[in-house]
């Protein structure tokens, strides 16, 4: 009896296998690409950067021929630029900078080629990248304006004033704070950056950066802590007048008292202590000078990034705008 019970069993659940669940067909219509392409920015958004780098190259694998595969490739040069992957970053950016259909997409790949080298400290291909794009995009920026909807104007005003704004932040990595103050003024006066670009420039022309000599450092500091005293390191300067003072003491009443190897022997200490001091106030001097320049730099490139934060690409070209509805406010 229990043997047909379970053969019973076994027959209907495979004849509603067999059947369409309700809603099956309805599922159906997004198994496709865009599947695979949420997936990926469903990864990227929880940071998983990998795995969005996985799908993106699964979709492009599947549907090499899609309109949207080279904005799919930007995405993936963005998540390997997050990933800290630049030098895979680059050359995909390069790829679709060179050889890109969609202008605006070559477009963006240069700007992303040029922030990538400048995060990895290729300044020259950074200020390279940002020039190019300025120069590229200028028919488009200067017809700002008209009465048209060409998608191209629009692109290349915000990528022009991004642009500037990277060459003032290699000004402010430079420590040229003019030349980052003269590309903040030459951003085009139409863009919604234009007004913080002129007041960022208007903190820095001309500013009067404290500045200490290394080499007035070292001829005070003949006389021990004078140097340090000129720094404002006046503990330093104190401690360098006691201890110094204390072997110059040591050494002469151990010449006086006839004991001329202790008096050698110390008074090779007080050599030694005496040239650290010296070097120390030099050293001191470029230290105060380079933490001036930092202060500076670290405000005015925080300033910069402040006015204009470049949208992920994954959230300004989304998979279905049906499921990520983002803005871009530019």
């Amino acid at each position: 009896m229990a043997w047909w019970v379970c053969s019973a069993m076994v027959f209907w659940a495979a004849s509603v296998g067999a059947q369409e669940l309700p809603g099956e067909q309805e599922l159906k219509v997004y198994q496709g690409p865009d599947v695979g392409l949420l997936r990926g920015d469903a990864y990227y958004y929880e940071g998983d950067y990998y795995r969005a780098l996985t799908a993106y190259k699964d979709f492009l694998r599947d549907y090499p021929a899609d309109r949207r595969a080279e904005r799919v490739r930007l995405k993936m040069a963005w998540v390997y630029f997050g990933a800290g992957e630049h030098g895979q970053a680059a050359r995909e950016l390069e790829a679709l900078a060179t050889g890109s259909r969609d202008q605006i997409v070559s477009w963006w790949a240069r700007y992303y080629y040029g922030q990538v080298a400048l995060a990895s400290d290729r300044r020259p291909l950074a200020e390279q990248a940002f020039v190019e794009v300025i120069d590229t995009c200028a028919p488009w920026v200067a017809r700002v304006g008209e009465p048209t909807d060409d998608p191209e104007i629009t692109a290349c005003l915000e990528i022009t004033s991004a642009a500037r704004l990277g060459l003032a932040r290699l000004g402010a990595v430079r420590h040229d704070f003019d030349a980052a103050a003269r590309e903040l003024r030459a951003m085009p006066t139409r863009s919604p950056l234009a007004e913080g670009a002129f007041e960022i420039a208007s903190l820095v022309e001309g500013i009067d950066i404290p500045q200490k000599s290394p080499l007035l450092a070292g001829t005070l500091s003949i006389v021990p802590g004078l140097g340090h005293f000129y720094l404002g390191e006046w503990g330093s300067g104190l401690l360098a007048m006691v201890w110094n003072g204390v072997f110059i003491y040591a050494v002469v009443d151990s010449v006086l008292a006839g004991r001329y190897g202790q008096a050698a022997l110390i008074g090779l200490v007080e050599t030694i202590w005496y040239g650290g001091t010296i070097t120390g106030a030099v050293a001191g001097a470029h230290r105060y000078n380079r933490d001036a320049m930092r202060v500076v730099e670290d405000g005015l490139r925080r300033d910069v990034l402040d006015l204009y934060r470049d949208t992920p690409w994954p959230a300004r070209f989304p998979a279905s705008p049906g499921y990520l509805e983002l803005s871009i406010p530019f």
